[in-house]
């Protein structure tokens, strides 16, 4: 009679021993690498009394306060701030009946629910500056807030550093264009001998309240900012850092059948490019980077990159956006 062989469960000994060495020499290697990860990074970021002034304050933040504490760049905190600011921007883009993108040199005043519109006499809002002419003539809003522009190098002019992003959405009032949120993105330079030298960035979103009944206009919501310290290590006049910024903060790409119009400069028509529906190129200030320093740009003024390749790595939030996604 064969007696079969006792098979003992489990794992011996040994071979616990053999497991448990492994798993010490992989737990320490990661507790190594992430405490080298750890030290290479800013334990606490720098934070600044920025001076935005009372008016500012009130116009960004629904508050009064002559200064504002804002973190030192690179700011973590902020950061995912602006992670959750981008959700809630690509949520409500996708939801848009229209998207439209306006420059500014001063801070932005308007922020309505609704906007006046009669389809029967109104023109076609097909481009940004038709919006513009459209809101001036309607809605009384002064030219001066927004700027006649059409991308870098096309009227002569500086390229503005901020910028009111209009999300349309449907409406269920009779002649009104209904807004479903604001988006301002602002960059204040401060230079003075008393005052922070940097760039104060700051995107903001302007919706109507959760509780409101009719339409009004719109609130902050919330959003992110982010103090740049100047690119130069030392710079002992502001001319030093004069060209850090952060700009184009958009691109408008028009649609290619425009090309039929000839227009003045021509290199208005290398952003012609859009083979049905406009469509922008957006960035935000990335409060993760260190500066706003420049970066080179040598691509001909033909080509349509040379307008914004200089934004090339200075920021991880860039979007692709509809001009008017619905029609």
């Amino acid at each position: 009679m064969n007696r079969r062989a006792h098979q003992p469960g489990g794992y011996t000994s040994v071979e616990l021993l053999l497991v448990l060495a492994l798993s010490a020499v992989i737990l320490g290697a990661a507790v190594i690498s992430y405490g080298t990860l750890v030290r290479s990074q800013p334990s606490v970021s720098s934070m600044v009394a920025v001076p935005l002034g009372g008016i500012r304050t009130l116009n960004f933040y629904g508050t009064v306060n002559n200064t504002v504490d804002v973190g030192m760049a690179p700011q973590y905190g902020a950061l995912s701030l602006a992670e959750e600011l981008r959700e809630q921007f690509l949520t409500d883009t996708l939801s848009a009946t229209a998207v439209y993108c306006l420059p500014r040199d001063s801070f932005n005043t308007w922020k309505p629910a609704l906007i006046a519109y009669d389809s029967t006499k109104d023109e076609e809002l097909d481009t940004p500056q038709k919006f513009r002419a459209h809101i001036i003539a309607r809605a009384s809003v002064p030219a001066s807030l927004y700027r006649d522009y059409r991308n870098p190098l096309n009227d002569g002019t500086s390229v503005p550093q901020n910028t009111t992003i209009f999300i349309l959405g449907y409406s269920k009032y009779s002649g009104y264009l209904k807004v479903n949120a604001i988006y301002d993105i602002d960059l204040i330079r401060f230079t003075g001998a008393k005052e922070p030298n940097g760039i104060h960035a700051s995107v903001k979103r302007y919706a109507e309240a959760t509780s409101s009944t009719t339409p009004d206009n719109l609130t902050y919501m919330g959003g992110y900012d982010v103090f740049f310290p100047p690119s130069l290590p030392s710079p002992t006049s502001a001319s030093q850092w004069s060209k850090d910024g952060f700009a184009p903060l958009f691109i408008t790409f028009e649609r290619a059948s425009r090309l039929a119009l000839r227009e003045t400069p021509t290199t208005i028509d290398r952003f012609k490019r859009a083979s049905e529906r406009p469509f922008y190129f957006i960035w935000w200030p990335d409060p993760a980077a260190r500066h706003r320093g420049q970066i080179a740009n040598t691509l001909s003024t033909t080509d349509p990159r040379q307008a914004y390749n200089q934004m090339a790595g200075r920021s991880s939030f860039m979007f692709t956006v509809p001009m008017f996604p619905a029609l």
